[in-house]
């Protein structure tokens, strides 16, 4: 039997472009993400270009939240920019501007990219994205529940050490400390969920040491309707000291408020592909709400009581949540 290829052998540079789109689909969506994080500040920044390449256009989505208020709403966001219909570049994925402000540029394959926005209140970015580990095909990262995974289609990740200045809303700010960014191409229906079916799902990340440089987990997660406390580990890795391991098995266990559909605490038990069992206690500490779903700074500590910084990324899905009513205790 051929032993398993090691992770982080298989994204090329040919995958770091834009992909042949499926025929006429108007569906095709192919995504370029990148995000970073200040912990002191329980800030965090995303930054969405999202190409429907049949149709010859993107969207454009850059906000920043740092609101302590669970309940605060899109009034309780730092900055938002959203734009759903600006002309696609004439270039590739290595070197694009956008109408929007957003310009990427690719300096080194697969290991170091240079982003600048320039928006509007009185807000920029200037950020270098260094490689943490390789890009990962989200095909290479499945655990032993890999059959429940919500994203089964074209998927890149990898963690960055993002380092910079950001000015939002006329505050100018330094950045230095992990966060990921990732890269996906599919066909990507326009329903609630953005899968085109009821998926409830995590997307959850920490990362500890300076700069976030010692330890990172990174996961994404499968919550049963029957019990949305519990979540299945379908995919993820870890980064130990520099090292990108894979996980064996993993549960996520969440707590919710009692009448709203955020979580006040999570907690991760881990188990990495050297037997090891690594576990993580979350607090969130700023939140986005755009819709059903909820995005979180999230304080993270482990089991000698050190601290992290990352976030958790749930997407539920509208129609499942109305019937359920309201959240499990």
């Amino acid at each position: 039997m051929s032993e398993r290829p090691g992770l982080g052998t298989q994204v090329r540079r040919s995958d770091l472009y834009f992909h042949e789109p499926r025929y006429r689909d108007y569906r095709w969506l192919e995504t370029n993400w990148f995000t970073w994080l200040i912990p002191e500040k329980s800030m965090r920044g995303h930054l969405r270009s999202a190409f429907r390449t049949n149709m010859q256009v993107a969207e454009s989505l850059v906000f920043v939240f740092d609101n302590p208020d669970p309940t605060g709403g899109m009034i309780g966001v730092r900055y938002h920019d959203l734009r759903s219909h600006v002309p696609m570049p004439a270039t590739n994925l290595d070197r694009y501007a956008l109408e929007s402000g957003t310009r990427v540029e690719m300096l080194d394959p697969l290991k170091r990219w240079q982003l600048r926005y320039d928006g509007g209140a009185d807000t920029a970015f200037d950020l270098v994205y260094e490689a943490m580990m390789p890009p990962v095909f989200t095909t290479e990262t499945g655990t032993a529940e890999s059959r429940q995974a919500t994203i089964r289609h074209g998927h890149i990740d990898q963690m960055m050490r993002v380092t910079g200045e950001v000015r939002v809303r006329g505050e100018t700010l330094a950045v230095d400390f992990a966060s990921p960014r990732d890269h996906s191409w599919s066909p990507r229906p326009e329903s609630s969920s953005g899968y085109g079916y009821p998926m409830s799902g995590n997307f959850d990340w920490g990362s500890f040491g300076p700069a976030g440089q010692d330890l990172t987990f990174f996961v994404q997660t499968r919550n049963d309707w029957s019990d949305l406390r519990k979540g299945h580990v379908h995919n993820g890795f870890l980064i130990d000291g520099g090292e990108l391991l894979r996980l064996k098995a993993g549960e996520g266990r969440y707590s919710y408020a009692p009448d709203d559909w955020y979580l006040t605490a999570l907690e991760y038990e881990l188990e990495d592909e050297r037997g090891r069992t690594h576990r993580f206690w979350g607090t969130p500490k700023s939140f986005f709400r755009p819709g059903v779903g909820v995005l979180a700074v999230v304080e993270w500590r482990d089991a000698e009581s050190e601290v992290g910084f990352g976030e958790y990324n749930w997407h539920g899905d509208l129609y499942e949540l109305q019937r359920i009513g309201r959240p499990p205790s």
